[in-house]
């Protein structure tokens, strides 16, 4: 919604005196206009499923312990077993993980959206 709204108006008035259709203005105006916003919401949303997934491999029900083969499930064993070489060794593989994804994917992209898609230009 920011972004879609952070249009300036002239600019819609532009593209709809002349004469872009609903579609061509959609891929010429706005999609380039939010795609700063939606990185940022991608982002966001990738961090809430990775700590989602992260904890729902290793849940404690009524006194049952239930768990899958994860990284989540193994830095919640070595934790609850004191085993802090696996924990070490797990929670430096999940950093690992996580800054690489960012330098390969999450920072281009971002970098994209700001120099060839930005409004502020």
């Amino acid at each position: 919604m920011a972004g879609a709204s952070s249009v300036p108006s002239d600019l819609r008035e532009a593209a709809k005196s002349f004469g872009l259709g609903r579609w061509q203005r959609t891929r010429a105006l706005y999609l380039p206009a939010i795609l700063p916003f939606l990185v940022t919401g991608w982002v966001t949303a990738a961090g809430g499923a990775w700590n989602a997934t992260i904890v729902a491999e290793y849940v404690t029900h009524r006194g049952q312990i239930l768990t899958t083969f994860g990284l989540g499930a193994t830095v919640s064993e070595a934790a609850a077993h004191a085993d802090f070489h696996t924990l070490a060794a797990a929670v430096l593989l999940m950093s690992v993980l996580v800054v690489t994804f960012n330098r390969l994917v999450w920072r281009p992209l971002y970098h994209l959206a700001e120099t060839r898609y930005s409004l502020a230009k």
